[in-house]
């Protein structure tokens, strides 16, 4: 039986969370996000994850000197080992000693190359495993694709990331109906005529609405065998995109841009938006745990 791979997010930073899930959406790995509390934080010594990911502002600003006691203690006990995005300054007490228990300090913003790269040596024993069951899967899809259509030309990319309560050829995102088979998305029931293209980028930011999409990974879903395609190719089909889906595309609602990573679709209504502003506003964040795979 394979054992998934699992790390707990104790912040509250989306954009953070948002990568992560990326990251480990495409490695089928499972992240869980803790909120910033000592109730939510003992929930760690039931899920037994394989590591701890703290932020800096996490830790120098909503995490307690006891709270970082209780994470040190589940740390030792439990051989967890923890990750913090960015480093520890102007810290003093119990949080100074922060530097000698936890394992790395990677840089802030979070670089999912550097944390790639951390946990492949932390972690080698599992990652030789994954990539030799990733190699299998791999074969196994090469040699499925090849039975099932000989024309390369009209091969489509298999996207196994769509939310697996819906079915096969349709889905919902908000407003947004995506029918794979019909190769059309329907706006509050309103085809939306897109190109071939247009509709390859919307689905496949419809695949995971909670994720930052970074640019150079759009690109490459869009043009996998095309190593010339560039950023502006992809502008200007999310240009063309805007302007069929959005009333304003210059003030989007829906395809939002994160400056500095990349796209997200956005279909959060307004009671969910002030939820979320509401959540991300409040001192002492009374949640449970939230877990993404």
């Amino acid at each position: 039986m394979t054992t998934v791979f699992q790390m707990v997010l104790i912040s509250d930073d989306q954009y953070c969370l948002g990568l992560l899930k990326g990251y480990c959406h495409a490695h089928n790995y499972e992240i869980s996000q803790i909120a910033v509390n000592a109730e939510s934080i003992n929930k760690i010594i039931e899920m037994q994850p394989d590591m701890i990911i703290l932020t800096r502002n996490s830790v120098q600003n909503q995490l307690k000197t006891s709270d970082l006691e209780l994470i040190r203690g589940i740390s030792i006990k439990h051989l967890i080992p923890v990750c913090c995005l960015g480093k520890i300054n102007n810290v003093s007490g119990l949080d100074r000693t922060i530097e000698s228990w936890v394992d790395v300090f990677l840089d802030d913003p979070l670089d999912i190359s550097q944390l790639d790269t951390f946990l492949r040596s932390k972690f080698s024993n599992h990652f030789i495993q994954e990539k030799r069951r990733g190699e299998r899967r791999a074969n196994g899809d090469r040699r499925s694709s090849s039975r099932q259509n000989s024309d390369s030309d009209n091969k489509q990319l298999v996207d196994n990331r769509l939310p697996q309560n819906n079915s096969d050829d349709y889905f919902v995102a908000g407003p947004f109906q995506i029918d794979q088979r019909a190769k059309r998305v329907l706006l509050n029931g309103k085809s939306v005529d897109l190109t071939r293209k247009e509709f390859e980028l919307f689905e496949l930011l419809a695949t995971d609405v909670d994720r930052v999409f970074m640019a150079d990974e759009i690109i490459e879903h869009l043009w996998p065998s095309n190593n010339r395609a560039t950023k502006s190719d992809l502008y200007q089909y999310m240009h063309l995109l805007r302007k069929k889906t959005e009333d304003d595309p210059n003030n989007p609602q829906w395809i939002l841009t994160i400056k500095g990573f990349g796209y997200r679709l956005n279909v959060a209504t307004q009671d969910e938006v002030k939820a979320i502003e509401k959540f991300n506003s409040s001192p002492s964040i009374e949640q449970g745990v939230t877990r993404f795979n």
